[in-house]
């Protein structure tokens, strides 16, 4: 018997849908295109539609509607799913007066806004005050988001982009994997000493978007359904079922960092264009955890993008739209260029070996912060500590420094352990995968449809899922951070 409430809430459903869409193109175009002046305006309309979205949270009908269809069951498992996202929403909302969660969303807006001015300029000091005032806010938040069985205040934002982790599982995996990082830094730099690299050539802007649109056509983002914009921060967005973009920053000095920003984002994107009819037509589609999406990008980015054998297919790309010092690279250099390590300061653009102590530091501040281990003073120095700890390099600047990412200052707390767990499912998937396909010939073929084409059918179809369930679908194991530490060992000490 059909589960009537479920019928009755698909108006609800089209008019959510409709309202991330808006509000993923506006936010498009904040980071994109807005002018100066005319940002305070555009920020009025996300917290106006940002509210207009909350307020069917605490529809009375909604609710009802909401509650009756977990009570009639029969649901498949992207109905149940659904409603018990919902159910926590209305929760939260319950609990949350509409007027106090717009209040929010505009101290969001103006630290984002503040972050980019304090950014341009290197001064933690533009953006601090109201940074202040959005971590007070986010630790109400985390109050009202708190379940039974966590422990801590940031295990509430953990679980909203992780469902079901708690900071003592990060805890597990990272601790590890930063041991065994950090004891063999010094070796992986000691063989990169013996291998010569050539300087970098300026390359301007307009020749690295050659780069980055041939970059994308060689992955197979799909152009006619995406766009590809100019920010800051690179980011991608899942606008709607055929609009899934990809934005890029180009640095003049190093072209490594648009491509691999837009392997990375365009990996993302990948994935949102082959979500299944079943996910978009049960609402589940943007479900997939933070992870699962980082998995994904970093798949693209790293096992595909700087590997041996897809380096024969990028170099030739490269020669063509970049020229200079590339014109006359031979594929061993280039595989080298791509993949060399350093003690570096600026997480997007970090080699694959020393990423995830970029990433772990920064869950281990974020956490003591709304654990309140940590004062908001107490953070920048804290962060320049960790760097020559962890990565053996001063910090010189805001710029380079606290203010490198946006994700604080836009309320993620939570979302930087995601990319560590990203980069350990993708190399168990990968595993997975060369039981199946010829994966390295592939690549070497710049054939990459049989690899997307796999991910759609036992990968992505699943997004949906909660992570653990996910990795188990997939893969047919629990998630093994094993799978990842063999693959650095092998590729930078074997």
């Amino acid at each position: 018997m059909p589960n009537t409430a479920i019928t009755k809430l698909q108006p609800y459903f089209e008019k959510m849908s409709r309202l991330k869409q808006l509000l993923s193109i506006l936010n498009f175009d904040v980071e994109t295109k807005a002018p100066a002046k005319g940002m305070e305006k555009e920020n009025d309309l996300i917290a106006f539609y940002s509210a207009e979205y909350a307020r069917i949270a605490k529809d009375r009908e909604f609710i009802a509607l909401v509650k009756e269809a977990e009570e009639l069951g029969g649901l498949n498992d992207a109905e149940a799913l659904n409603i018990e996202d919902l159910l926590d929403e209305i929760h939260l909302m319950e609990k949350l007066p509409i007027e106090t969660y717009i209040e929010w969303e505009k101290d969001t807006s103006k630290c984002i806004e503040m972050w980019r001015k304090a950014k341009r300029a290197s001064d933690w000091s533009m953006v601090k005050p109201y940074f202040e005032k959005l971590v007070a806010n986010k630790k109400k938040e985390a109050v009202l988001l708190a379940k039974p069985g966590q422990k801590t205040l940031y295990d509430a934002f953990l679980s909203t982009y992780e469902k079901g982790q708690l900071e003592s599982d990060i805890d597990a995996v990272f601790g590890p994997l930063k041991e065994f990082l950090i004891a063999n830094l010094p070796a992986v730099l000691e063989r990169q000493s013996k291998i010569h690299f050539k300087p970098l050539d300026d390359h301007p802007k307009h020749e690295q978007e050659d780069l980055a649109y041939d970059a994308l056509k060689a992955i197979d983002y799909e152009l006619d359904r995406g766009a590809l914009g100019e920010v800051e921060h690179p980011f991608s967005d899942n606008i709607a079922r055929d609009d899934c973009r990809v934005t890029t920053h180009y640095h003049i000095d190093d072209w490594r960092c648009s491509l691999y920003s837009i392997l990375h984002e365009g990996g993302h994107a990948i994935q949102f264009q082959n979500w299944s009819d079943y996910e978009f037509d049960n609402h589940v589609d943007g479900r997939a955890s933070a992870a699962l999406c980082e998995t994904h990008s970093r798949f693209y980015e790293n096992l595909i993008g700087r590997s041996k054998e897809f380096a024969s297919i990028l170099l030739p790309i490269c020669q063509k739209d970049l020229g200079g010092e590339l014109k006359n690279m031979d594929v061993d250099d280039f595989y080298h260029l791509v993949n060399k390590v350093e003690r570096s300061l600026v997480r997007t653009e970090a080699d694959e070996y020393t990423y995830c102590l970029h990433i772990i530091l920064r869950y281990e501040l974020e956490r003591d912060l709304i654990n309140g281990k940590l004062s908001i003073d107490e953070l920048p120095a804290e962060w320049n500590a960790k760097y020559k700890e962890y990565l053996g390099i001063e910090v010189p600047s805001d710029a380079k420094g606290i203010l490198q990412d946006v994700h604080w200052f836009q309320g993620s707390f939570g979302y930087f352990p995601s990319y560590a767990l990203g980069n350990l499912y993708g190399a168990q998937i990968m595993a997975k995968m060369k039981e199946e396909l010829d994966v390295s010939r592939l690549m070497s073929k710049g054939n990459l449809a049989p690899i997307k084409a796999w991910l759609r059918r036992k990968d992505f179809a699943y997004d949906y899922l909660d992570p653990k369930d996910w990795i188990t679908k997939v893969t047919g194991k629990a998630m093994d951070p094993n799978y990842f530490i063999s693959y650095i060992k092998e590729k930078f000490l074997g």
